[in-house]
């Protein structure tokens, strides 16, 4: 599962917007295609050519985009990513925030302050105009995380809060963290110490 943003638009989840579902509380059914701006927490979806933003999730139950499902949670949208055969599900709430890097000057520099810094294109590849020149941003993960354990969801956002909901598991699970060398910061790690919190 690739549970990166997309890597030709830093913004966005998708590397293109992807045929989805919303599935309403009514029982019916939209069917469009999809994409999720990490910067400005919005859903996005195609209605012919014209880009739009879906904001209320009031009426919403479920939302499925290619073969990921997401569910709102107040204004917010989270992922629900299965745990093996538990019944128990993590959220993944996506979102990354601007890290202002300089402005780009010649030969692939960035001006930064009094100094300058090299620019690897195929990273730092978000740019805005600013007035004087070309702004460029790094991006900075900023995901936050729940769990549903036994219908209630849990939310945690680094180890300490992580390790909070499972007191019994406490020691074990710190183990499983060192050994694995997992990183709060990095989806597919918080998704492996999960699938591990929550086993048999």
């Amino acid at each position: 599962m690739g549970l990166a943003a997309s890597a030709q638009s830093p913004i966005y989840l998708f590397p293109e917007f992807t045929k989805g579902t919303v599935a309403l509380k009514n029982h019916t059914f939209v069917k469009t295609t999809f994409n999720y701006d990490t910067f400005h927490d919005k859903l996005l979806y195609m209605d012919g050519d014209q880009q739009m933003e879906l904001s209320d999730f009031s009426n919403v139950a479920t939302i499925f985009i290619g073969d990921r499902t997401f569910i709102p949670e107040g204004r917010l949208l989270y992922e629900m990513v299965d745990l093996g055969e538990s019944p128990s599900k993590l959220l993944i709430r996506w979102h990354q925030k601007k890290n202002p890097m300089g402005k780009k000057g010649a030969y692939g520099q960035v001006a930064e302050g009094t100094g300058a810094v090299s620019l690897d294109p195929e990273y730092y590849s978000i740019s805005l105009k600013a007035r004087g020149g070309e702004q460029v941003f790094d991006t900075i993960v900023e995901n936050s995380y729940g769990l549903l354990l036994n219908g209630k969801l849990k939310k945690f956002s680094d180890r300490k809060s992580f390790l909070k909901l499972f007191p019994d598991k406490k020691e074990r699970i710190q183990e499983f963290i060192d050994r694995e060398h997992i990183l709060f910061t990095n989806p597919e790690d918080v998704i492996a110490v999960a699938r591990f919190a929550v086993a048999d």
